[in-house]
């Protein structure tokens, strides 16, 4: 009897036990706002992993839940068919957000990607330490202060080339065409960017170069086309080189400056494959010959633009092949002030033209900054001899 009686509060315990784990699983569960959902099915073993390290895991030193979640959330962007995707921390997030918006920011001033797993740099910005020590787009990243990038997150690897100003770093760098790696180093400096310059060239040529699209960059050009008209400017030669993109609506306003109100500009493909076509919603301000300097960092809202121009005012393009960068992010925020990006949508010029992973090709090729330069004076003097004639 006493035996059974034992026997009885065993099972009593087990059960008593198991209903306490369910308890504590659907807890984590609902802690999560997840677990229970409609569709989220799939994802109860990654809760339950985590239930079960809370509950059980053993280490000397106090479980750090924080570097946990991030890790976890890196590990599903990771898994993305997508090298945009990259998460940002409170700092981050913080930091990014005031880049787009305001053009300024602290590090050694390159965007990167991860382009055939390899951590590949879109282009260095205009001016920037990086541009002044020699990184080229395209170059590979290999190592950052000795430390391969092999399967380093985005993320990882701007934090790493972030700091305080006056810091340095070392970058490996592969190079095309380049036997042997390369090695620079790279001071890091508080860098505000210019996105938007402006100057005449002789016989009434308009430069105007764009670094980078953010918050004020149409604002800018709007001024320099005005500042340029009324110095008797008579054609355009827009620099668009090593200009990584930036705010989508920046480039698409700035490109409405150019072509005639109601124009097609953009098709967006959205994750349905439904397109909806984007139209210049202002008036332009200038009807003058164009040509746009383009190279391997030329890259989203700034192919977008050359395309644009290409397709819509006619302009030539001079230089080198665009990078190649298709497809449109999109900055969300995370309950614990962090963030992640990634691509939400794909763009295609009016004529349907698809430059991901393809880029433009120049109607015009040259190599070297001095010579584009002045294959781009030697293309618009054509244009603005034809425009004469024409008028």
């Amino acid at each position: 009897m006493g035996q059974r009686r034992l026997w009885l509060r065993v099972f009593l315990g087990i059960l008593v036990g198991f209903g306490v784990l369910l308890f504590f699983l659907e807890r984590e569960f609902l802690a999560f706002g997840l677990g229970k959902e409609k569709g989220f099915e799939n994802w109860e073993p990654l809760f339950e992993t985590i239930s079960l390290i809370r509950e059980k895991f053993y280490s000397e030193d106090p479980l750090d839940e924080g570097k946990l979640l991030e890790e976890a959330i890196r590990g599903v962007l990771r898994a993305l068919p997508d090298p945009y995707a990259r998460y940002l921390d409170p700092e981050d997030y913080r930091i990014e957000t005031s880049d787009t918006l305001e053009g300024a920011f602290s590090g050694i001033g390159i965007v990167i990607a991860i382009r055939d797993e390899k951590l590949t740099v879109v282009s260095p910005i205009a001016g920037s330490p990086a541009e002044k020590a020699g990184v080229k787009a395209g170059d590979v990243i290999l190592a950052i202060d000795g430390e391969s990038t092999l399967g380093m997150s985005l993320d990882q690897a701007v934090k790493k080339m972030r700091g305080p100003e006056g810091t340095r770093v070392v970058l490996t760098l592969r190079r095309e065409g380049v036997s042997e790696d390369i090695t620079v180093e790279v001071v890091r400096s508080i860098i505000k960017i210019q996105s938007v310059s402006a100057e005449v060239l002789p016989e009434g040529i308009g430069l105007i170069r764009i670094s980078e699209f953010h918050g004020r960059t149409a604002d800018e050009v709007q001024k320099a086309l005005t500042d340029l008209a009324a110095q008797g400017v008579t054609g355009f030669i827009l620099d668009l080189r090593n200009n990584p993109g930036g705010l989508l609506s920046a480039a698409l306003v700035t490109a409405g400056f150019f072509v005639p109100y109601g124009e097609k500009l953009l098709l967006v493909e959205d994750r349905n494959g439904k397109r909806e076509t984007i139209t210049n919603f202002i008036h332009p301000l200038v009807s003058a010959p164009v040509v746009v300097l383009v190279n391997r960092g030329t890259a989203s809202g700034a192919e977008i633009l050359a395309g644009i121009l290409r397709l819509a005012a006619h302009a030539l393009l001079v230089g080198e092949k665009t990078f190649g960068k298709g497809v449109i992010q999109e900055i969300s925020p995370l309950s614990h002030g962090g963030g992640v990006i990634f691509t939400v949508s794909k763009y295609y010029l009016a004529d349907g033209t698809d430059i991901n992973g393809q880029g433009l090709v120049p109607d015009v090729l040259a190599s070297g900054e001095d010579e584009q330069l002045k294959r781009g004076i030697q293309e618009l003097k054509k244009l603005l001899k034809d425009h004469a004639l024409a008028s």
